[in-house]
């Protein structure tokens, strides 16, 4: 692999297209998977994790965060997020209010409490649309397309409000905290030398990318106290949420970049009007086509098809098409050089016992958008998986 980047980024710094070394590039590959394949279980993963640590010390890898790093925290997964803002949309429906002062309030001293004035619902046709996705959910056939629909059927009826209650049930009412996952990625943003690389300086990894709404993962960071700054899309431009951290040392610092690609709701108060929140790739490509200035166009461009730059997912399911295109185009772009992600191994028997043909099986649907798997048996060897790349 380092071969087969060394030769992308020759022809980077020779400013040639990727295509000009795609026939070194195919010769390299059959040789390359003819030794892999000679490698046992243990072997690969020693293999995979050693070329992923000396990328990270070069400070070209970005970690990708899914749902499931939520979950390890104990917060919901995508369906049962879905699931619970529909069943509050169905039961208590938008309830219009306005503050009144309380009786006996004098100029001095007054008080005043919500009141409720009305209350929004859905039509026959939203209701029962919104009771068949939750029947979907409940019967672990709600795709995709189901979900985002699910969702945007309680946007619609809540708009902005809809946020209140999100922003509740990721945190817990407050009091969900950053989990096993986040911290050990959060240990691994310290800033670092590297030294054949001007300027020298580079945050841990090269961006944190989430598909999720929380910020955990950036809580995770300040509590180490490391400065980060968290990017999703704001109207029609991505906009910056730096922490006290990185505003104390200014905007020339190292600071380690977080990319929210579908929205941002920090647990704190925070402004959210004009944050754009989506709940599928596909919704934003629909909203922002190829506008170099948003936010998963960026990502693509900048971290998933760029020469010298890789990715690892974390907590990913894969089950969005259109982000999986994304990878797909990246691997097109860039041929024999693929990211990577910490899967469970799928066999029947476990993974150390695996024979080469089961391990090949397992790796092809993934390699065929790009993505080589690192397979774990356990959710507990996730952290300290990712605390070895240090």
């Amino acid at each position: 692999m380092a071969q087969v980047n060394g030769l992308y980024r020759a022809c980077q710094l020779a400013g040639m297209p990727p295509a000009a070394v795609r026939p070194k590039i195919e010769r390299l590959l059959g040789s390359l998977q003819q030794v892999r394949a000679g490698l046992g279980p243990t072997e690969q993963r020693d293999l995979d994790l050693g070329m992923l640590r000396w990328i990270r010390r070069a400070s070209a890898l970005s970690v990708v965060i899914g749902a499931g790093v939520t979950m390890d925290a104990g917060g919901p997964s995508w369906p049962a997020l879905v699931r619970q803002l529909l069943v509050r949309a169905l039961d208590r429906g938008h309830e219009i209010s306005e503050m009144r002062p309380d009786p006996g309030n004098t100029r001095d001293e007054a008080t005043f409490r919500r009141h409720v004035v009305d209350v929004e619902r859905f039509d026959a046709a939203q209701e029962a649309e919104a009771r068949g996705i939750l029947a979907a959910i409940d019967a672990g056939t709600a795709d995709t397309e189901a979900l985002m629909r699910g969702a945007q059927l309680c946007g619609d009826l809540m708009g902005q409000h809809l946020f209140t209650d999100l922003t509740d049930v990721l945190y817990d009412g407050g009091k969900r905290q950053p989990g096993a996952i986040h911290r050990a990625i959060a240990e691994l943003a310290r800033e670092q030398l590297v030294p054949d690389r001007p300027p020298h300086r580079f945050p841990g990894w090269e961006a944190i990318i989430s598909y999720n709404f929380d910020d955990l993962q950036g809580e995770a960071i300040d509590a180490l106290g490391l400065p980060r700054a968290t990017w999703a899309m704001r109207g029609e431009r991505m906009a910056g949420d730096p922490n006290a951290t990185a505003r104390a040392a200014g905007q020339d610092s190292v600071y380690q970049p977080i990319y929210h690609l579908h929205g941002y709701t920090p647990r704190r108060l925070f402004n959210i009007t004009h944050v754009r929140f989506v709940f599928s790739t596909s919704q934003y490509l629909a909203f922002y086509a190829d506008d170099p200035t948003h936010v998963i166009t960026h990502v693509l461009h900048e971290h998933l098809a760029h020469p010298i730059k890789y990715a690892l997912y974390v907590g990913c399911s894969f089950t969005d098409e259109r982000m999986n295109d994304l990878l797909r185009q990246a691997a097109d772009v860039l041929p024999g050089r693929w990211h990577y992600a910490l899967l469970r191994w799928p066999g029947g028997q476990t993974y150390a016992r695996a024979g080469a043909s089961d391990l090949e099986a397992a790796a092809a649907a993934y390699l065929r958008f790009g993505v080589q798997p690192i397979w774990f048996e356990r959710f507990d060897e996730i952290p300290e998986t990712i605390r070895a790349l240090a």
